[in-house]
């Protein structure tokens, strides 16, 4: 490795790793004032809360790491122009290309760490915190963390496509809940919307909905509201206790196997190919950055290095995370294409970088 290239990796580990500890904290702080009102309810001990705390860093520490890349190559860039030391690699003959691509290699490799750690520390952290804000905090027995369910999608023993929003094993009772049976013809047979049910007499109550029958030409012929009806269906409430993890928790094979399932189900999966899309994307924006970074530090002036890199830190990682949660609600609600609306701000940012560089090498 050329002496050039370790001491810029080198300069640019310092700020990134600074940056990224910084952000960290003050995201930290911000949750610990959201959930401030948990902590005061139920009162738990030192060492629950600390865990329940340290358990969301892993999820938040993905999507501030292109930011800390940018902070890092403009920091480090700074503090080069601060020492003349851009002067005198100009001077040697070293241009803009020769300075950044350590750096890209850097975001390069942070980005498949990245990846890596979104894939098998994300998940597990957050299966443990909603394991601690259930067990240890909220103070329910350790044998209920498995009797909830969230978001539930499941084909029945009959053939039937269940979608619940929610699943209480302990009172044996769900909410929003979908039913879809089908004929052997794969058409649809009858439709159950309802707000609530619950197993009650060794069968299901339903509460607040409609049930809809139709004929083999797919004609509507029942329309029936209810406030409450019982019906017989073949699943118990045990069948619903198969466990079903929410999308934060999955890695990537399973969120890819649960949005075919949502969608073969014709179920909503717009949130959830939200949240696989990100995974690839997040990671993603630390090239970016890095190649967006480098030519803006390569223009900085002795005198102008520390107030520049925070203002175009600043100002790019406002624009930058307010696209991606804009594009995020634009795919989550389905106004605009997931794919689309995720890598819609890594596409944008992603033309400009390359633009810089070659303008700034000329």
């Amino acid at each position: 490795m050329k002496i050039l290239t370790r001491y810029l990796l080198r300069e640019f580990a310092k700020p990134f790793l600074l940056s990224l500890a910084g952000f960290s904290v003050i995201i930290l702080i911000l949750q610990i004032f959201n959930d401030m009102h948990l902590i005061m309810e139920f009162k738990p001990g030192v060492w629950p809360t600390l865990k329940y705390f340290f358990f969301h860093i892993p999820g938040f520490m993905v999507q501030i790491v292109p930011i800390a890349c940018l902070f890092g190559v403009l920091f480090s860039m700074g503090s080069l122009s601060r020492g003349n030391e851009l002067i005198a690699m100009r001077s040697g003959g070293v241009d803009i290309f020769q300075v950044s691509v350590p750096l890209i290699l850097a975001g390069t490799l942070i980005c498949v760490l990245s990846l890596l750690f979104s894939e098998w520390v994300v998940p597990r952290s957050e299966a443990l915190k909603h394991h601690t804000v259930w067990v240890e905090i909220s103070h329910h027995p350790e044998d209920s963390v498995n009797l909830t369910r969230q978001n539930i999608t499941m084909v029945g023993a009959g053939g039937g496509f269940y979608h619940i929003g929610s699943f209480d094993g302990s009172t044996n009772s769900m909410t929003d809940l979908l039913l879809l049976e089908f004929d052997h013809d794969t058409h649809l047979k009858t439709r159950l919307d309802a707000k609530g049910a619950k197993y009650e007499n060794g069968q299901w109550s339903f509460m607040n909905g409609y049930l809809r029958e139709f004929d083999a030409t797919g004609k509507e012929v029942v329309d029936q509201a209810f406030d409450k009806i019982a019906l017989s269906i073949p699943e118990k409430p045990t069948d619903f206790l198969t466990v079903q993890k929410e999308a934060s928790q999955m890695n990537l094979m399973e969120l890819s196997e649960y949005v075919q399932q949502l969608k073969h189900n014709g179920s909503d999966y717009h949130k959830e190919l939200v949240t696989l899309y990100l995974k690839f994307a997040s990671p993603f924006g630390c090239v970016i950055m890095v190649i967006l970074g480098a030519p803006w530090g390569w223009s900085m002036r002795k005198y102008t290095g520390v107030i520049a890199s925070f203002g175009i830190s600043a100002l790019v990682a406002f624009a930058y995370i307010g696209s991606m949660q804009i594009g995020q609600h634009l795919g989550e609600t389905g106004l605009a294409p997931p794919f689309f609306s995720v890598w819609l701000a890594n596409v944008i940012f992603a033309i400009i970088g390359p633009v810089l560089l070659i303008k700034k090498n000329r």
